[in-house]
């Protein structure tokens, strides 16, 4: 609306009209209000509360230079892709996770209530049971003796993980944990690495300073080891040195992402390398979670295919040899 010659409030009123949800009404409603009282929109977006800091400030640095309209389109692609990420994420953790809660409620049902019918019968068979038979016994045993004493413990595990993972004590910890892990820790560095390029294109497209784009972008990035990497950065770009010096010989910063900056450093198009950066890692990150998807699926298959076999192994077998008996 604004590249096409609308004035912001007008605009502001324009998608107003066109939500139907309420709230976003009301957040329309107060960035109109706040910006006829004499605000600017970075201001105003501040006191609706609901916009991140990388949005507001990113808005501001457009408005102090004069390049809202470019800068909002830059935010537009941004969001778009993000958005997209996150659904490749959600796409690649729903099937798992569904897997793993079937098989476990499966189990915990033929526990609970299945093989518990076969203890009498087996109790009465003579010969001795076949191994897995005994072993799946006794898990249902185990299972039903304890069953309280379990599922308070996954409750227990389950809200120790949460607040682990949503923790800021413990920041060092998760970041260690997520970077050391085989197959997460690639996808969780290119994750970071994605968003450092977006995130500092961004902000240097918006008319930030390097030092200010970096301070901005240490409180945005979410993992410890990064934001002190990115502090010390910042620290040592104010005391003169480059954005590729830092970046050499650095654990965080593959070299790839290394050699890019320094292109751009070179040809003084550090926010197009950047932006090139971000692409990069985003397009990678997607492919690693439809390859990780992509090998996972017939695993799970096929650990569900020998937790059913063995199952019926375990009933089967005893109940053949009772007939042979009879």
């Amino acid at each position: 609306m604004l590249k096409s010659g609308l004035n912001l409030n007008r605009s502001l009123i324009i998608i107003s009209r066109q939500t139907r949800n309420r709230e976003e009404k009301e957040i329309y409603s107060g960035l109109l209000k706040n910006i006829e009282s004499g605000l600017s929109l970075a201001e105003a977006l501040k006191e609706e509360d609901v916009f991140t800091d990388l949005f507001t400030a990113v808005v501001k640095a457009g408005e102090e230079s004069g390049t809202l309209v470019e800068v909002l389109a830059s935010l537009e692609i941004y969001y778009g892709s993000k958005e997209d990420i996150k659904k490749e994420i959600k796409k690649a953790s729903f099937y798992p996770l569904t897997v793993i809660s079937t098989i476990f409620l499966a189990a915990a049902f033929i526990f609970k209530f299945t093989l518990p019918v076969f203890i009498d019968l087996f109790a009465e068979f003579n010969g001795e049971l076949p191994l897995i038979t005994r072993i799946f016994l006794k898990l249902s045993l185990i299972f039903n003796n304890y069953f309280i004493l379990i599922i308070v413990f996954i409750i227990l595990l389950i809200i120790l993980l949460f607040s682990v993972f949503k923790s800021n004590k413990r920041n060092d910890l998760k970041s260690r944990f997520l970077l050391k892990v085989p197959l997460i820790s690639v996808i969780y560095r290119d994750l970071i690495l994605a968003q450092m390029a977006t995130y500092l294109s961004l902000l240097l497209k918006s008319g930030l300073k390097l030092i200010s784009a970096l301070e901005l972008l240490k409180n945005i990035i979410s993992d410890h080891q990064y934001q002190n990497f990115i502090k010390k950065t910042a620290l040592n770009i104010s005391k003169g040195a480059s954005l590729t010096e830092c970046f050499d010989d650095s654990r965080y910063i593959p070299n790839l992402f290394y050699y890019l900056i320094m292109t751009g450093e070179e040809t003084a198009r550090m926010e197009t390398m950047l932006e090139r950066a971000g692409d990069y890692y985003s397009k990678k990150l997607k492919n690693e979670i439809a390859k990780m998807l992509q090998y996972l699926e017939p695993f799970l298959i096929t650990l569900t295919a020998i937790f059913v076999a063995l199952l019926a192994a375990a009933v089967m077998m005893p109940m053949f040899q009772i007939y042979l008996i009879i």
